[in-house]
C-alpha cells in the first residue's frame, strides 16, 4: 500500500450500500463467506455497557471534565454523563473503518491505566487544518482537507455565524431503546480491542432518537439492520470472517462556500 492509499475494513454481512471505491473482485470472492459467518453467529443479547465500579472510581475526573465547553458544547441538546464503558457490547453503526499508510500508529495505553485512557478518550480539541482555494469567482471559496471529519458550523453569533470544526475528540456511546452504539470513536476502539482493552472512559449519551444516536446518515447501517436478532458489533471489525478488506485512494474533503451580497427594503 502506498501513501496516497488507505486500507478498508468493511462490515459485508448485513448488506452493502453503493460505495464506488470497494473493488467488485473483492465482493465476489468473499461475500457468501462473510454472510455465512453472520448467518451461523448467536442471536444478540442487549447488555448494559456502562461499568458502575469503574465509573465512581473515576468520578472525580469525571466531575471536572464534565466542565469542559467543548465537551459541553458538542453535547448540546443531548441527556449525557460520562461513565467507564465495555466496548465488547457495542453495536457498529458505521460499516467502514480505513488506516493510511502514513498515519502515526495510536499509542494504546495498558488496560487500566486510567490517566492514559483519559487522555485517549478525552483528548484536546482537533486543530483545524486545511487549505484555501478560490474559484473563478471571488465570492466563491473551496476549503480542502485531509480530514474526513472538518465540517461547518453555524451560530446565532452575531460576529461569528461560520466557524470550522476537525470533528470532536471525545470517546461517545449511545443508548436507544436498550441498544447500546458506539457513537464516536471507530478507529480508537479497532486499536483498543485489538490490543485486549475493553474497558474505557466515555460520553454516554441516553438517546431519543436515531438521530441522536448519529446512525441516521445514508452510508451508515439502517435501523432495521440495527434492531435486527445479529446486528454488526464493533468487535466484528476485528473478525477477519466477517469484514471485506481492500486498498482505496486517499480522500480529501472539499468544502465550497459561495457568498451572496444584496440589499432588501428594512423591516421593522
Amino acid at each position: 500500500m502506498n501513501q496516497n492509499e488507505v486500507q478498508v475494513r468493511e462490515l459485508a454481512g448485513w448488506g452493502l450500500d453503493d460505495y464506488e471505491y470497494r473493488p467488485a473482485t473483492s465482493v465476489e470472492a468473499n461475500l457468501y463467506r462473510v454472510a455465512d459467518g453472520v448467518a451461523s453467529g448467536s442471536p444478540f443479547e442487549a447488555k448494559d455497557v456502562v461499568r458502575p465500579a469503574e465509573t465512581l472510581e473515576l468520578q472525580d475526573e469525571f466531575r471536572k471534565l464534565s466542565c469542559r465547553h467543548d465537551l459541553i458544547e458538542e453535547m448540546s441538546g443531548l441527556e449525557w454523563s460520562l461513565g467507564v464503558v465495555d466496548l465488547r457490547a457495542l453495536i457498529a453503526f458505521q460499516r467502514r473503518v480505513w488506516f493510511g499508510a502514513g498515519s502515526l500508529p495510536l499509542a494504546v495505553p495498558a488496560a487500566r491505566d486510567w490517566p492514559a485512557l483519559l487522555s485517549l478518550c478525552f483528548g484536546e480539541a482537533k486543530p483545524v487544518g486545511c487549505e484555501l482555494h478560490s474559484e473563478k469567482t471571488p465570492e466563491t471559496l473551496v476549503l480542502r482537507s485531509s480530514n474526513p471529519n472538518l465540517h461547518v458550523r453555524t451560530s446565532y453569533d452575531g460576529a461569528q455565524p461560520l466557524s470550522l470544526h476537525a470533528g470532536g475528540p471525545f470517546f461517545e456511546v449511545a443508548c436507544l431503546r436498550g441498544r447500546w452504539f458506539l457513537r464516536d470513536g471507530y478507529h480508537r476502539a479497532y486499536r483498543l480491542l485489538q490490543a485486549g482493552v475493553f474497558e474505557v472512559p466515555a460520553v454516554v449519551v441516553q438517546a431519543r432518537t436515531i438521530e441522536e444516536v448519529g446512525a441516521d446518515r445514508s452510508w451508515f447501517f439502517d435501523e432495521e439492520t440495527l434492531f435486527s436478532d445479529t446486528p454488526p458489533l464493533v468487535t466484528d471489525f476485528l473478525n477477519d470472517e466477517l469484514v471485506l478488506m481492500y486498498s482505496r485512494p486517499a480522500l480529501h474533503k472539499t468544502i465550497r462556500i459561495t457568498i451572496e451580497e444584496f440589499l432588501t427594503p428594512a423591516t421593522f
